[in-house]
């Protein structure tokens, strides 16, 4: 069974807007663009939209992520991607989506404004938030259209192993899409879900240039899936919806030579994360951390209301996440320079400082 097959009918019918036609060598009066750019930025041609869709941005996120220029879309970062998803194959009051709480909160937010319903199996603390791969296949039904998993998993930084990754697609064949959110793959050592997208036709993986590659304020991301799929996404997408100069500057972000910076920056983050989680361990107002596969440590204080006001005293912020349920005196902390670090860490063990 085609996976496309399981999208909503109206979605799988719908004509797409047709944009008007681009091309920078003609005399362009077909999209009632005015001819002048502004003064202040003559050089940048704002005064025309931008391409229909970053063309040369999707074929080199193609090229680096090794699958076909028709197996991606170039979105407005990841939830933008999620948002496509779920209106695509949810039906309002009918289908669901399935998700491994505690993790990213866009899912939910995205079920619910489509009126998905949502199936969820927790992932538990006492467990080091371990992905239990036959108890997730309890609990999708013949209505879930997407089961979502975070791998790196946000906030709790663990992983799905790629053989489970591979069970669960495996097993929901013709009744799902897997949809795995990679937003932090490269701090870990695991391989990318990527690999298994020859074999599997109902796999969608999404990416982002919002975390490794320090992009966060262009929101630019991805989706890679079968060409059915993504047809689909980009059916309901929004045209010009990539700024040209965002787009321009992503190009430059990922040529060979600044990639080989952001590795080095990734290298740098990882060995600071090991040593933050090492110094946090050792605290008297920490009772746990847990490890982590991204660029965050998902903390449990003793007296989490206590360090973070002190924190806030130092004009230091982490994410609290006491209020979600199983992360009670819970906090995700991001890991940051190796000056912040050792700021965050004189701080939390009551040490006056130095650092500006």
């Amino acid at each position: 069974m085609n996976t496309a097959s399981l999208a909503r009918p109206e979605i799988a019918s719908l004509s797409p807007y047709a944009a008007a036609a681009q091309d920078r060598l003609t005399v362009r009066l077909n999209a009632n663009e005015i001819p002048w750019s502004p003064s202040a930025e003559p050089d940048e041609c704002l005064n025309r939209y931008p391409l229909v869709r970053p063309w040369a941005l999707r074929d080199r996120l193609a090229e680096i992520h090794r699958v076909s220029a028709q197996q991606l879309l170039v979105t407005r970062g990841t939830s933008e991607a999620i948002d496509l998803l779920v209106r695509v194959f949810c039906r309002a009051g009918q289908d669901n989506i399935v998700i491994t709480p505690p993790t990213f909160g866009m899912y939910k937010v995205y079920a619910d404004i489509q009126g998905a319903g949502l199936c969820e199996s927790p992932l538990r603390a006492e467990q080091d938030f371990r992905f239990d791969i036959a108890e997730l296949l309890r609990v999708p039904d013949e209505r879930s259209k997407l089961i979502i998993i975070c791998s790196p998993n946000n906030p709790t930084g663990n992983s799905m192993q790629l053989a489970d990754l591979e069970t669960l697609i495996a097993a929901r064949q013709g009744r799902s899409l897997i949809v795995i959110d990679e937003a932090y793959i490269e701090f870990s050592t695991g391989r990318s879900a990527i690999t298994l997208m020859e074999r599997y036709e109902n796999l969608a993986v999404l990416r982002t240039l919002s975390k490794a590659h320090g992009l966060a304020a262009a929101r630019l991301g991805c989706v890679l899936a079968q060409p059915a799929v993504i047809r689909l996404l980009d059916s309901i997408m929004a045209p010009y919806s990539i700024a040209t100069a965002i787009a321009n500057r992503a190009m430059t972000a990922l040529r060979d030579e600044n990639l080989a910076v952001a590795a080095d920056r990734i290298a740098q983050l990882v060995a600071e994360r090991q040593r933050l989680q090492t110094r946090l361990s050792a605290s008297v107002s920490v009772e746990k951390v847990w490890a982590s596969d991204a660029n965050f440590l998902l903390v449990r204080f003793r007296n989490l209301p206590l360090t973070r006001s002190l924190l806030e005293d130092r004009r230091i912020l982490i994410r609290d996440v006491s209020a979600v349920p199983g992360l009670q005196n819970c906090a995700r902390i991001t890991v940051g320079t190796r000056s912040e670090n050792d700021l965050l860490l004189d701080t939390i063990n009551g040490k006056s400082t130095n650092h500006a």
